[in-house]
């Protein structure tokens, strides 16, 4: 019986541990991150289409100016920008003869793992802009706005210099390994806090 007892107990530590662990790297991503979310309308071809032309447009348009260095006054300045979001998206949108218009809104949602030519982001649940064109029931496009890894016209997304500096004066060294490097150690990590991420998620009921 205190075999069993020592077994639970050690078991129960190493779960707080790892959810800990899991829920501090987590934490540290959303405080240093602002994902960019853009759903279209369904997935037919036409549809799919437009969200790509939305989104050159966004970045186009408004890229540029949330190139901040502190991820506050960028989240300022997208809240603020909110109601040009949506004008740009329902211009391409009446531009290409959609009936349908966008809506644009900020907040913590949750986001699949993504990977970028040089970063991996696990999924969670990130601070973000979400654009949902008509009735949001097509495949999605995501980015990051902040640091900057969003480029036009369908260019490879990767850490500019610019942004990889950025991560490394903003994030915990932990957390910058887990998401830039893929070795054998790092790897294991990143699969702890995807999958405590995971399963608090189904727990609530997400």
């Amino acid at each position: 019986m205190n075999k069993i007892i020592a077994v639970f107990l050690v078991a129960l530590c190493m779960t707080v541990c790892v959810t800990a662990y899991s829920d501090g790297v987590q934490a540290d991503l959303q405080d240093n991150l602002i994902r960019l979310h853009i759903i279209a309308d369904s997935d037919d071809d036409n549809d799919q289409a437009v969200k790509l032309k939305v989104r050159d447009a966004i970045l186009k348009n408004v890229g540029d100016r949330l190139s901040k260095t502190d991820k506050n006054e960028c989240r300022d300045e997208i809240i603020n920008d909110l109601n040009e979001f949506e004008d740009i998206a329902n211009d391409v949108l009446r531009e290409n003869g959609f009936s349908y218009t966008a809506h644009a809104e900020y907040g913590k949602f949750e986001f699949p793992e993504k990977t970028y030519k040089s970063m991996v982001l696990p999924a969670g649940e990130y601070y973000g802009v979400r654009i949902v064109l008509g009735s949001g029931e097509g495949h999605n496009w995501w980015c990051v706005m902040y640091p900057p890894l969003c480029f036009k016209e369908g260019e490879e997304v990767r850490l500019s210099k610019e942004s990889e500096k950025i991560l490394r004066e903003k994030l915990d060294k932990d957390t910058y390994d887990i998401i830039t490097k893929n070795d054998k150690e790092v790897v294991v990590k990143f699969k702890l806090v995807e999958i405590v991420q995971e399963i608090k998620q189904k727990i609530n009921g997400d």
